[in-house]
């Protein structure tokens, strides 16, 4: 009996031990971190205290007029308490705090007489004059279920808020969360568990009327919802960018919160903001008063009760992604193929060449998605979606095949080193293709036509294309390709495409040139 004293109270003290530490790494949590990580490289958030919490709960919503927004359920000025018998916790009020230069608040007020109700509050959003409010209240009824409101501002009413109207834009027994307006209002965000979603509580978007009236309800889609819950939706004031919180995705624990690109009409793939701002924990109501300030509530002591943080954003420069751009079967670098990067809305961030390694660089902003498309003369275009997070790797191209005319095998230029007849490995890729149309045409009999630009002498450009030509013509030999089937020419710049005094660099490149003409 005082052994099994002793291993109960052993298990006790573990037990507390164990709820008292962060929960314990698994190898599966270090891969997810790691691949967060990647994303959010060159980022930090840098998280402090607000000065407004307390032992029990403070969760941030917007702004009116210069006031934060915030849910509280500890006894305030002015605030009537009352208990949620289910949770037998206090009831959330709404109050507005003081903003001080530095971010933190202070001094909470009850926000409203008119819209405090004896059950929950929840989140608000306000339209762009801010003479309409959207609010959420428990239903009397069905505890734990939220319904959405709006209200209009008559300054010159006792009650202020007037005309409290229950929108009732989902169906009975459901619940509206989370509400957000767009900076421009002319959309409202929820989140409501109505059925046809992908599970939980979905983020929707519906446009709102000019009359205050709320559209029809949009699911944003499997880039937003997933299985499990979304809420807390809040859109950037350019509207480019939505943040909201998630159970899903590529996740911590709990509630993370997310950003994902709004580009022609759709949300792309979201990305988790990170080991700085998201915790194991519930991190929620993510908010920003500038592009680099803003606040996110997190329930750091696991507890339900939730804190209000500020965070500031601090960016590292000059980070950038290299890529090699190479021929898909051989793996051979590919010099001078042309790059466009976007970005996910399209704007060009870089155009550039690769360099005699195939190499190229771009600098990149965190958290972001870029498009890269690649071209080059005999290739099939390639684009291709990276990351900021992405690290170094390749683009390969594929081949185009050789167009065969009636007088002519084409290909795209034969490159050679400055002022030498040696052929570059990138040509020797050309070159094969005109092995694979002789191969499978032993009839056919081709001559190699080698031409220079008119730099230098004429003397000199005769020698110079005959050594090209003739270099042509042994590496197809090389390559099995029987002497009868060959012949080679060089010209010199005895045939100039580019008849020009002070030639363009893009002018001489057409003049210098291989040509393979079918003589049988």
């Amino acid at each position: 009996m005082k052994l099994r004293k002793i291993f109960t109270l052993f298990l006790l003290i573990v037990n507390l031990f164990s709820f008292g530490q962060e929960p314990r790494r698994s190898e599966g949590t270090e891969a997810t971190i790691n691949t967060i990580n990647k994303n959010t490289k060159g980022i930090s958030f840098v998280i402090s205290d607000t000065g407004i919490n307390s032992e029990l709960n403070e969760i941030g919503t917007t702004f009116f007029k210069n006031k934060y927004i915030i849910l509280s359920n500890k006894k305030r000025r002015h605030a009537e308490v009352t208990v949620n018998p289910i949770t037998n916790t206090p009831n959330n009020n709404l109050y507005c705090v003081d903003v001080k230069e530095d971010g933190s608040l202070s001094f909470p007020l009850l926000f409203s007489k008119t819209l405090d109700s004896e059950n929950d509050e929840g989140s608000i959003g306000f339209s762009h004059d801010q003479k309409t409010i959207f609010f959420t209240q428990e239903d009397p009824n069905s505890k734990e279920k939220f319904n959405l409101y709006r209200a209009v501002l008559d300054e010159n009413d006792v009650k202020k808020w007037t005309n409290i109207t229950n929108l009732n834009i989902v169906p009975d027994g459901y619940s509206i969360e989370t509400p957000s307006v767009s900076s421009d209002g002319k959309k409202i965000f929820i989140a409501t568990n109505i059925p046809g979603g992908f599970g939980g509580f979905d983020i929707y978007e519906a446009t709102i009327n000019e009359d205050g009236s709320i559209g029809k309800l949009v699911n944003l889609g499997p880039n937003v919802n997933t299985e499990a819950d979304e809420k807390y939706p809040f859109m950037s004031s350019d509207n480019k960018f939505l943040y909201f919180s998630s159970k899903g995705h590529t996740n911590l624990g709990g509630y993370d919160v997310f950003r994902s690109a709004y580009v022609e009409n759709k949300f792309l793939e979201p990305m988790n903001l990170g080991t700085d701002l998201n915790s194991r924990r519930d991190d929620i109501a993510f908010v920003l008063t500038s592009p680099t300030k803003g606040y996110i509530s997190t329930d750091k002591h696991q507890s339900g009760n939730f804190d209000i943080l500020k965070f500031e954003i601090r960016k590292q420069d000059n980070i950038s992604l290299n890529y090699i751009v190479a021929e898909e079967v051989t793996k051979t670098a590919l010099p001078n193929a042309k790059v466009i990067v976007t970005d996910e809305f399209g704007t060009i961030i870089t155009e550039t060449f690769t360099d005699n390694n195939g190499k190229f660089k771009f600098a990149v902003e965190p958290l972001t998605l870029y498009n890269v498309q690649v071209n080059k003369e005999g290739y099939e275009t390639k684009k291709v979606n990276v990351s900021s997070g992405d690290t170094e790797k390749n683009i390969f191209l594929t081949q185009e095949k050789a167009v065969v005319t009636e007088d002519a095998i084409v290909i795209e230029n034969i490159y050679f080193d400055f002022n030498k007849s040696t052929i570059k490995k990138e040509s020797e890729l050309s070159l094969n293709k005109i092995v694979e149309v002789l191969k499978s045409n032993t009839n056919m009999s081709i001559t190699i036509n080698a031409h220079t630009d008119s730099k230098g002498s004429e003397t000199y450009n005769q020698k110079l294309s005959e050594s090209r030509a003739k270099a042509a013509y042994q590496y197809l030999i090389k390559k099995g390709i029987p002497t009868n089937q060959l012949s080679y020419k060089g010209y010199g710049e005895s045939e100039l495409l580019e008849k020009c005094d002070k030639c363009t660099a893009e002018q001489d490149q057409k003049n210098r040139r291989i040509e393979f003409k079918i003589i049988k």
